[in-house]
């Protein structure tokens, strides 16, 4: 009987190899490298979750909408910033991709 488990910490292993995930880890490395845009992306961050939180709670107000819009607009501005969103963006990709081929026995399983 195969162990699951076995097979997603290889592939944990397997993705930190792949060319996506290096390139992720250099850009978030050179954000590091500057203090400033460093703290900018901390509070993006933050602020996304909090924002998600809101959401998944019902309580997103108007104010929260234009504070994440007006942070989402600095952040744009820095590119350091934008090249890490756009590796980020790339590697969900790929886990998505992933994502299908996990699930495509459930798939398989209630197509009539």
């Amino acid at each position: 009987m195969i162990n699951i488990y076995d097979s997603a910490n290889q592939l944990e292993q397997d993705l930190r190899k792949t060319k996506e995930y290096a390139d992720l880890k250099i850009a978030y490395e050179d954000v590091k490298k500057d203090p400033i845009a460093f703290k900018q992306f901390k509070e993006f961050q933050k602020t996304q979750i909090d924002f998600q939180n809101k959401q998944m709670q019902g309580t997103v107000q108007e104010q929260d909408i234009d504070s994440i819009k007006e942070l989402g607009e600095q952040v744009e501005k820095v590119e350091v910033i934008m090249n890490l969103m756009n590796k980020e963006k790339i590697l969900a990709q790929l886990i998505d991709e992933i994502n299908q081929i996990m699930f495509k026995p459930v798939s398989e399983l209630y197509e009539d």
